[in-house]
């Protein structure tokens, strides 16, 4: 699915602001995680400090130490006081083999005793542990220990334990609050980010509308956008080029109104003839036919003029419509000698017909052209057999190409022929004119078409002994 430009940055701002929340919460969770632990572990190394001062009492008013302190009152309503703390477990006395000489639930007094990690061992390792004792399954116990030592030996420990599941209780409600604070962060982010898209995105949206209107062929197009920021650059550089385009537009219409003129009045010319012919020729008739003595030689001399002026009509039409058909090219990246060596039979085979000796000059070094090769061919033919035709009596016909400024190439049909009158040379591309006996007067203007719809350009220069088409058509 294709995302817009304002989707990908609303979703890039909420992804780092989120990436920073996750990571301070993570930096959060860890840091509580890691006082709670230590809240914890001074309440159970407070709750042993009582314990051991009041074993100390005990035991050094009696033979026997553990006897003394399982049986002492006051020892075991401090053991049992751990019970009030919402993060201890228990609290006992251990003798060396593990056993408990006294307990916070006089049930387990006697009992063996489970051995636990240190929570010093805990707090000593990194926040990922730390989160992963705090929230295992089920919960983990760590101790806090003292020994007790009589006579310089240890004869039992203090044991405080402390459940990470009561810790990780007191963790959940703390992070009430935090959670509320990544939702609104991220909430708010997003809105935030809604809103820089807006107000960043409006000049390329601006643009965009004006290429929209560009594309629909309005002229003079201008875009107004702040001159106090980094689009300002981009929206003068459209403006400028808009005044360009609209300028090369208005250039292009004249010429096309010029051309469309000129084909008009070409029109008009080869369509009068036939229709003033056929009018004079169905009057005619019409007395023939309104005589008593009419003659049928002459009436189908007039109906064959009539039926020659109609096949006239239509043939002009014809050429009309072949002329402004709108073309379908398909472009493709072509060198110019290729271009002309798909022809050369051709042009050979028609210049061996009229004793023409044909030469073609076509560097390798002569640039690549865009063009449509069916299309662009069958105008280089048109001059070609042209030349040929205009040499009825032998010459010499010269193909080049080479690439010229601006990055054009131009490609040169050059003859030796009888040479077009002056007065012919501002008419030859229009439609219909002709010098020839049974020219059609389309040749030339199909050439002319087929060079404007490559964006190119022709030239013509001729004297008697010499004509020389030149065509110059852009690099690809």
């Amino acid at each position: 699915m294709r995302l817009s430009i304002k989707t990908k940055q609303v979703a890039g701002v909420t992804s780092i602001v989120g990436l920073a929340v996750v990571v301070l919460s993570v930096f959060y969770l860890s840091s509580l995680t890691r006082v709670r632990l230590e809240e914890s572990r001074s309440r159970g190394e407070l709750l042993a400090n009582a314990i051991f001062h009041r074993a100390q009492a005990v035991v050094s008013n009696g033979p026997d130490p553990s006897a003394a302190l399982a049986a002492d009152a006051g020892l075991h309503s401090i053991l049992e006081s751990s019970a009030y703390s919402r993060q201890l477990t228990y609290a006992a006395i251990v003798d060396t083999q593990g056993h408990a000489i006294a307990h916070s639930d006089a049930s387990l007094t006697g009992q063996a005793m489970p051995s636990y990690d240190s929570v010093d061992v805990l707090l000593g390792q990194g926040p990922v542990a730390l989160a992963r004792a705090v929230y295992t399954p089920g919960g983990k116990i760590f101790e806090i220990r003292q020994p007790l030592l009589l006579s310089g030996k240890e004869f039992g420990s203090i044991r405080v334990g402390m459940s990470t599941l009561l810790i990780r209780h007191d963790l959940d409600e703390g992070l009430r609050p935090a959670l509320i604070a990544v939702v609104v962060a991220i909430a708010g982010a997003s809105l935030i980010a809604l809103l820089l898209a807006q107000i960043l995105l409006r000049p390329i949206h601006v643009i965009r509308s004006g290429i929209t209107r560009l594309g629909r062929g309005e002229f003079g197009v201008m875009v107004d956008l702040p001159r106090d920021d980094e689009f300002a650059e981009l929206g003068q550089f459209f403006n400028t080029m808009s005044a360009k385009m609209s300028a090369e537009r208005t250039h292009d219409a004249i010429r096309r109104l010029t051309a469309l003129s000129r084909l008009s009045a070409g029109i008009a010319h080869e369509v009068k003839n036939p229709i003033n012919a056929t009018v004079i020729h169905l009057e005619l008739l019409k007395q023939q036919l309104a005589s008593p003595a009419r003659d049928a030689a002459a009436v189908d001399e007039h109906v064959g003029i009539i039926a020659a002026q109609m096949r006239r009509l239509d043939e002009v039409v014809q050429g009309f419509l072949k002329f402004i058909r709108p073309e379908d090219l398909k472009l493709d990246v072509i060198s110019v000698r290729a271009l002309v060596d798909a022809i050369q039979p051709i042009i050979a085979a028609e210049a061996d017909r009229t004793g023409v000796q044909l030469t073609v000059d076509i560097p390798d070094t002569v640039p690549d052209i865009r063009v449509d090769a069916g299309v662009m061919q069958q105008a280089i033919l048109n001059l070609a057999i042209n030349a040929c035709q205009a040499m009825p009596d032998g010459g010499r016909l010269r193909i080049a190409g080479a690439g010229v400024s601006g990055r054009r190439v131009e490609i040169v049909c050059e003859d030796t022929g009888h040479g077009i009158p002056p007065e012919n040379l501002d008419k030859i591309f229009n439609l219909y004119f002709t010098t020839k006996d049974e020219g059609s007067g389309i040749g030339l203007s199909m050439v002319f078409r087929t060079v404007q719809l490559h964006d190119g350009e022709i030239e013509v220069q001729s004297t008697p002994g010499s004509t020389t088409f030149r065509i110059l058509l852009p690099q690809a």
